[in-house]
């Protein structure tokens, strides 16, 4: 299902000035709800026990000098009944920062800025938001926010036999896990 896209008023908030020095541990800025928003119905199981397939979060050719990316993964097997992983059927949440390393705080800015068009610019249906970092979009699978010189980006993937089975995650808990990591973000790294 594709979401309705809305106008991006006023997308530059006042933390355009946000700027983020140091690395950023992606695995760190999921809050303590976001299983249960984004995958229902599912034990968390270690990101290596099951042989997945990458997902893209970023374009491939963001990872080079002038810029710093880290990511994180996250499995979730569907609960069998009391914590019982079914290992064939799974939910795969990739995290992914990009932080430009740019001294100057405008540049990193403007070079994130690019990375988030280019990137809303490959997802169809994204509903654009205000009041999340400096902009932000959002669809079921799919989210990425800017703030200041970073793009907070991830992309939800289901596989195995009969994945389906997996509760979706709805777009507004999509939205809701994202702008508590995008909230983390500026509380733990802004500098």
């Amino acid at each position: 299902m594709l979401a309705s896209a809305v106008l991006c008023t006023g997308c530059q908030s006042a933390s355009a000035a946000a700027h983020y020095p140091k690395s950023i541990d992606a695995c760190k800025l999921p809050g303590p709800n976001a299983h249960n928003q984004l995958a229902p119905g599912t034990v968390e199981i270690p990101a290596d026990s099951v042989k997945t397939a990458d997902a893209k979060v970023v374009p491939q050719d963001r990872s080079t000098e002038g810029n710093d990316l880290t990511s994180c993964k996250r499995l979730y097997a569907r609960d069998l009944g009391g914590g019982k992983p079914n290992m064939q059927d799974y939910r795969l949440v990739t995290i992914a920062v990009v932080r430009f390393t740019d001294s100057d705080a405008a540049d990193g800015a403007a070079k994130a800025s690019q990375l988030l068009t280019d990137a809303l610019g490959d997802h169809s249906g994204v509903r654009l938001a205000t009041d999340v970092g400096d902009e932000a979009g959002f669809s079921e699978q799919w989210a990425a926010v800017r703030t200041g010189n970073v793009v907070l980006s991830m992309a939800i993937a289901d596989g195995g036999t009969e994945a389906a089975l997996i509760p979706p995650a709805t777009l507004d808990n999509v939205q809701a896990v994202v702008t508590d990591m995008a909230n983390t973000l500026q509380r733990d790294y802004k500098g």
